[in-house]
């Protein structure tokens, strides 16, 4: 897995930045501009199942393939429904005929999704080499082509038609992996009881889901078009540098799920005692970054990108600072999913998504893209940490990420 996160920070950060001085800050701005609209869509189809399934699988190992078909299925369906609604809205928005095509082409990426169950259940079995296996091998045939279609001076139609494809080559080497098991009939299993159950823990994660996108990616969107798309490049490039980072704390949240579910199913000591170790860990390596970036920020972005993207300096800092509260959320998310309060996650995020929104109006028409960098980072320590205590339920949460804060890693803290 680390290898895969070292991969992907290479193709995020170097293949990224190549692609971004080719296109420029107009071209970038574009694709960023239709990336946002699939990630939305994407967060959609998952429907939470990353916390869902995996915490399914791990608590009742003799029904994977019911479980895996069912949530299969789910997301294939709303997938369809996420593009239906999708080719809709851009077909009756105002916006370049161009912009409309890329947006759909991207979308299409979107009806790949629900092969990652296969990702969710490696996961589940402490298994998450063979997916990262796979993710890694896409990535390579992706950032290959990428450069490649730089090398030949390609048109901006041609990074769209890879990136859609993205997924659909992630999906056909998970299912070359999965083979060898004796458990890839799952695409023919549905179960009704099983589907409503998730359907009940999981539209929390997905309205979760949706508001963190919202609050971490409607910027994007609103700058678009309260300032252009040239603005939505050089915002886009410090969101670039961001991503590349935060790869690395939600790739340990995520592998270490099962491992947090078991301890709590087994009404572990050292439950909230290794909970408070992952806070810790996370919280000071997140903000060892943020310190560095904010004193390096201009001369990572001038040398990365070039002095087209030099208003992005100032972006790249607060967002590092943002990441740091992301992570915590991100750990925090794992630790509503073990207790199943995943009801909480939908309404911080919600509250959070509709706050960034107001702020973004606010902000941005006086600070153009700092504004909305501003807003993001509001956000996000609102709905990871002040919000925490106003819920007299996560009275604990908060002692846990105080401990972390203050290296407080003792049995006796965590009981």
């Amino acid at each position: 897995m680390m290898t895969e996160q070292l991969l992907r920070l290479f193709s995020g950060v170097f293949v990224g930045i190549y692609v971004a001085r080719y296109l420029g800050p107009d071209q970038f701005g574009a694709l960023s501009y239709v990336l946002t609209i699939s990630a939305l869509l994407i967060g959609v189809s998952r429907m939470g199942m990353d916390s869902v399934l995996t915490r399914d699988l791990v608590q009742k190992p003799d029904r994977k393939k019911e479980l895996m078909g069912t949530a299969f299925w789910i997301m294939t369906i709303t997938a369809a429904i996420c593009y239906a609604l999708t080719a809709t809205t851009i077909y009756n928005i105002q916006e370049d005929n161009e912009t409309k095509l890329y947006a759909l082409i991207v979308a299409g990426s979107t009806f790949f999704t629900s092969f990652l169950v296969i990702d969710f259940y490696f996961q589940s079995q402490i298994q998450a080499k063979y997916s990262s296996l796979c993710k890694s091998t896409s990535l390579i045939i992706t950032s290959s082509v990428k450069v490649a279609l730089i090398f030949y001076k390609s048109n901006l139609i041609w990074f769209v038609v890879i990136t859609a494809l993205e997924q659909a080559i992630l999906a056909t080497f998970l299912i070359i992996v999965f083979s060898r098991t004796n458990l890839l009939t799952f695409f023919f299993k549905f179960n009704t009881q099983d589907a409503k159950e998730m359907l009940t823990s999981c539209w929390p994660m997905v309205i979760s889901s949706v508001a963190i996108l919202i609050y971490m990616r409607i910027d994007q969107i609103m700058i678009r078009h309260m300032l252009g798309l040239r603005e939505v490049g050089i915002y886009s490039a410090a969101a670039k540098l961001f991503d590349a980072w935060f790869l690395l704390p939600y790739t340990l949240t995520i592998s270490l799920l099962p491992i947090i579910s078991k301890l709590k199913q087994e009404n572990s000591s050292f439950y909230k005692l290794r909970l408070t170790q992952f806070f810790s860990m996370i919280i000071w390596t997140c903000m060892l970054v943020a310190i560095i970036t904010t004193f390096t920020s201009e001369y990572i972005i001038k040398l990365s990108f070039g002095d087209e993207y030099k208003e992005a300096a100032l972006v790249l800092t607060i967002m590092m600072w943002t990441a740091v509260f992301s992570a915590t959320g991100s750990v925090s998310a794992r630790y509503f999913s073990a207790e199943r309060m995943e009801k909480k996650i939908a309404t911080r995020t919600i509250a959070s998504a509709i706050l960034n929104i107001i702020l973004n109006f606010v902000l941005i028409p006086i600070y153009g893209i700092i504004g909305a960098a501003i807003a993001t980072l509001t956000c996000t320590i609102f709905a990871n940490y002040l919000i925490d205590w106003l819920d007299k339920d996560l009275k604990d949460l908060l002692k846990i990420k105080h401990n972390a804060l203050l290296f407080r890693h003792q049995l006796k803290d965590s009981k």
